[in-house]
């Protein structure tokens, strides 16, 4: 799930207090602007609140001010739920890893993020499409084509996000952009087509990632290509994964009008380790929530399923999250149990 930038305003615009009854331990959670990072931080909240008596507040604020806050150590912001690596690693690099402030622990078992293209399964059973390279041949890219007529679509992905930049780098790569058009859709805008897509039982094609609740409503396909080797580009030196001879050379559009032709990208997108963090203070404040947000682990598949209840059932992010602490006792024992 890979961003440009974050915008530099506060996506909320105040505190939202909960559990101010409480006399336990204060823990201030940031709250991310995505469903899947405000599924977990809801989780959490309710774990601290009911089984680890903690007084919690949500802060909702830009990623950059959630880092930076946190980072201070000093209550401000004590939790970040859902910090994707290799897609914070300046912000891991500063706060977490060795040589930083080493103010932020992770915890033990993040969850895996996958990024790709993907495709309805019936397109892949009936056509055998199963690699990039298959989009090459003009009578599989016929099978994306609207049903309306025009050229076949591929759907890169919200503009300005540094994934729709590499998709459409991708499809010049891999050889197949001339058969398709690349068009830029906001998340509800590829939902409705990849809607309309199963039920007329055609062709769609888009660049997505998990967790997200389509994967939890229909049978998608991610479609093959050759192994991340690591970054190229000389903005990543330094980084544990520069490769000078990688597959994958990303000039971003900040950096050089002529992006798109001195990019080179021709392997899959890393998949993503996606972490909780807490500060160091929780771990001398309130050891028992410290230790939980570090024994803390969630399958993609769960958080795929209750991301489906809020974006497409509408349900409030709190009381799907209530519900599914109640119905999983024993996993949230399994958190709890090296903090009691």
């Amino acid at each position: 799930m890979f961003k440009t930038v974050f915008s530099a305003a506060l996506i909320g615009t105040g505190l939202l207090f909960a559990g101010a009854a409480q006399a336990g331990p204060k823990v201030v959670i940031g709250e991310q602007n995505w469903t899947g990072a405000i599924v977990i931080e809801n989780i959490l909240a309710e774990v601290i609140r009911t089984r680890l008596d903690g007084d919690v507040t949500i802060l909702a604020a830009d990623l950059p001010v959630l880092f930076a806050s946190a980072g201070k150590n000093d209550g401000s912001v004590d939790v970040l739920p859902d910090i994707w690596l290799p897609n914070q690693a300046a912000a891991w690099a500063k706060y977490v890893g060795a040589g930083s402030a080493d103010t932020l622990v992770p915890n033990k078992a993040p969850y895996v993020g996958e990024q790709g293209f993907y495709i309805p399964g019936y397109i892949q059973d009936k056509h055998g499409v199963r690699s990039v390279d298959d989009l090459k041949r003009p009578e599989i890219a016929a099978l994306f084509a609207s049903p309306t007529g025009g050229k076949p679509e591929f759907l890169v992905g919200p503009a300005g996000w540094e994934s729709t930049y590499i998709s459409e780098i991708k499809a010049k790569d891999y050889g197949f952009a001339p058969l398709f058009e690349s068009v830029s859709t906001e998340a509800a805008a590829t939902y409705a087509k990849i809607e309309a897509a199963f039920k007329g039982e055609t062709g769609v094609l888009f660049y997505g990632y998990t967790p997200d609740w389509i994967f939890a409503n229909y049978d998608l396909r991610r479609l093959a290509e050759p192994a991340f080797d690591g970054y190229a580009q000389d903005n990543k030196k330094g980084d544990p994964l520069y490769n000078a001879n990688a597959k994958w050379k990303f000039i971003s559009p900040t950096e050089d009008p002529d992006w798109l032709k001195k990019s080179a990208i021709t392997s899959a997108f890393p998949d993503a380790k996606v972490h909780v963090l807490h500060t160091k203070r929780l771990e001398q404040d309130a050891p028992q929530i410290a230790a939980f947000l570090t024994n803390f682990s969630i399958k993609p598949e769960a958080l795929n399923q209750l991301i489906k209840q809020i974006e497409k059932d509408k349900a409030s992010p709190a009381e799907v999250s209530k519900a599914w602490v109640l119905a999983n006792k024993a996993t949230v024992d399994q958190w709890l149990s090296s903090g009691q």
